[in-house]
C-alpha cells in the first residue's frame, strides 16, 4: 500500500498548471513578488545576518560558481545552492514574510519555498508556468505537514520553528518537480531534507533571553539551501527515508507531541492558498492587529501622541508573552516587541520600515510611550486563535475625556482582507525604492504578476540588477 507521503508526492508531482485556480495562482504570484522584494529590502538596509552570509558565498564564488542562479541583492550568479542560502537568509530578515494563518499550525512557508524553487528554476531553465506549478505543489506539501503536525512543538516550553520542520520538506518536493524527479526519487529527497533538517529551535526569539540574534534568519537560508541540495543529491542517487513525516521516527511522532493527526491531502485535492497570508506591517504577524486598530481609532479620532493616557493590548496569550520584550537590543527584538510596535504606531502614527531600524528603535518619545503600553493576554482571543489559526488583537486607548476600543480579528493581508495588487506593489515599491531603477520596479512587477506565461524565468530574474 502506498504510503501517506506517497500519495502527497504522487498528488503534487501529478500537478499541471490548469488545476491551478486562477485565484491560487494569483496569489502565488503576489507570495513571489513579497518573498523578492522583502529579501532586496533587507539586503538594501545591510543587515548584517543577509551581508554575513552572502559574504561567506561571495568569497568562495571564484572556486565554485557556475552561476547557476541569482542572488537577488544583485551581486550576480552563484550556485543554485548558494543561491537559495542567501536568498532565503535576506528574506526572513526584515520579519515581513509570508505568514500561515490555519486553525492547526501558523508558520512561514514561502519564504523558503520561494528562494528554493526560484534558484531550482533558474537552473534548469524552466519557463514560469512550470516553476508557478511546482512552487503551488510545494505549498500544498508544507501546508499538509503543518496541519497534520499541530502547535505543540512550540508550546509546553519546547521551542522548535514551525517553519523549519514544514517549509524544508515542501520545498524539497517543489525542487524535485522541477528537476524532473520520479516519485521515488522525490521521496528520498523528502527524507534527506527531513533528516538534516536545521533543528530549528528558537532560542533566539525567546523574550526571557533577549538575544534576538541572527541565528533565526539564517535557520531559514538552511532550509532553502537544504532543499535545493536534497533534491540534487536524490537525482544523483542518494537515498532517505520514505516515511520522513508519518514514520515511527518522522516529523510527527519527534514533534506532534499528542497534537498529531493524519498526513491528508488538500481539500478534494485542489491546490489552496488562502492559508497563506501577507504582512502589511515589518514586524511579527503577532502585533499586526492591534497597530491596525491603533492607528485606525487615532486617524478616526483625530488623536495625536499627546492625547493618549494609557493603551491597553489585547491579545492571545502566547502573543502576550512572546511579544512582551520591552528591552530592545536591536532591530529584531523591536519587531518581535509588542509594546514597541504600539508605541511606535502611537507617536509616529504610521508603521513602516524604517520605524524598526536601529536608529529609530531608541527615539525617546516612543520609549516614553512604551510606558504607557499594557499587554494583555485575552482568553476570548486565544479562543479565536485556537478556533480560527487568525491573530486577532484589541486595542483600548485612554485620554483625558474617553476610552476607545477597537478590535481587530483578521488583519489586512490575510485572506479574509487581502491586500490590492495596487497594495502589493506600494510595498514592493517602498521595500526596494533606492536599490532598483523605478523602471526596473514597474517592470518585475508586472514579469511577475504575469510569470505562469513566461517562457523562461530568468528573463524575470535577469532584472535584479540594482541602479
Amino acid at each position: 500500500m502506498a504510503s501517506p507521503e506517497a500519495d502527497l508526492v504522487d498528488y503534487a508531482l501529478a500537478l499541471r498548471p490548469g488545476d491551478i485556480p486562477a485565484a491560487v495562482a494569483r496569489h502565488a504570484t503576489d507570495i513571489v513578488l513579497d518573498t523578492i522584494g522583502v529579501a532586496i529590502g533587507a539586503a538594501a538596509r545591510a543587515h548584517h545576518s543577509g551581508a554575513i552570509c552572502e559574504a561567506y558565498v561571495l568569497d568562495r564564488r571564484g572556486r565554485s560558481s557556475t552561476g547557476e542562479a541569482t542572488l537577488w541583492s544583485g551581486q550576480g550568479g552563484v550556485l543554485a545552492d548558494d543561491a537559495a542560502l542567501c536568498n532565503g537568509t535576506w528574506a526572513e530578515v526584515l520579519d515581513y514574510q509570508d505568514v500561515v494563518v490555519d486553525p492547526r499550525n501558523n508558520g512561514h512557508a514561502g519564504v523558503a519555498i520561494v528562494p528554493a524553487s526560484l534558484a531550482v528554476a533558474e537552473l534548469v531553465g524552466a519557463d514560469g508556468a512550470a516553476f508557478l506549478t511546482a512552487l503551488v505543489a510545494g505549498f500544498q506539501v508544507s501546508l499538509a505537514v503543518l496541519r497534520a503536525l499541530g502547535r505543540n512543538h512550540r508550546n509546553a516550553g519546547r521551542g522548535f520553528r514551525t517553519s523549519t520542520l514544514a517549509a524544508p520538506l515542501g520545498a524539497t518536493v517543489a525542487c524535485g518537480r522541477l528537476l524532473g524527479l520520479g516519485r521515488d526519487q522525490v521521496l528520498d529527497a523528502m527524507g534527506i531534507a527531513g533528516a538534516c533538517a536545521v533543528s530549528g529551535l528558537m532560542p533566539s526569539l525567546s523574550p526571557a533571553e533577549g538575544r534576538f540574534g541572527m541565528d533565526k534568519d539564517l535557520a531559514n537560508g538552511l532550509s532553502a539551501e537544504l532543499a535545493v541540495r536534497a533534491a540534487r543529491l536524490a537525482a544523483l542517487g542518494m537515498t532517505g527515508s520514505h516515511a520522513v513525516i508519518t514514520g515511527d521516527r518522522g516529523v510527527l511522532a519527534s514533534h506532534g507531541h499528542g497534537d498529531a493527526t493524519p498526513l491528508r491531502l488538500p481539500a478534494g485535492e485542489v491546490p489552496d492558498l488562502a492559508a497563506v497570508a501577507l504582512k502589511k506591517y515589518p514586524a511579527s504577524y503577532g502585533v499586526h492587529a492591534c497597530v491596525e486598530a491603533l492607528l485606525g481609532l487615532m486617524d478616526e479620532h483625530g488623536l495625536k501622541a499627546a492625547d493618549i493616557v494609557h493603551i491597553v493590548a489585547r491579545v492571545k496569550a502566547d502573543s502576550a508573552s512572546s511579544l512582551a520584550s520591552r528591552v530592545l537590543a536591536n532591530h529584531m527584538a523591536a519587531r518581535f516587541s509588542l509594546p514597541y510596535a504600539i508605541a511606535s504606531a502611537a507617536v509616529r502614527q504610521h508603521c513602516v520600515l524604517d520605524d524598526f531600524e536601529d536608529a529609530a528603535i531608541g527615539d525617546a518619545a516612543v520609549r516614553a510611550m512604551m510606558d504607557r503600553v499594557e499587554v494583555v493576554a485575552d482568553p476570548a482571543l486565544t479562543e479565536f486563535h485556537r478556533a480560527t489559526g487568525g491573530f486577532p488583537g484589541e486595542v483600548e486607548i485612554r485620554t483625558h475625556h474617553a476610552a476607545l476600543r477597537r478590535r481587530i480579528d483578521y488583519p489586512v493581508g490575510s485572506a479574509q482582507r487581502p491586500m490590492s495588487r495596487v497594495e502589493m506593489a506600494a510595498k514592493f515599491q517602498a521595500l526596494t525604492a533606492g536599490h532598483l531603477a523605478p523602471a526596473t520596479q514597474s517592470a518585475l512587477i508586472a514579469a511577475i504578476a504575469g510569470i505562469g506565461d513566461i517562457g523562461d524565468v530568468r528573463t524575470v530574474t535577469r532584472r535584479l540588477a540594482p541602479l
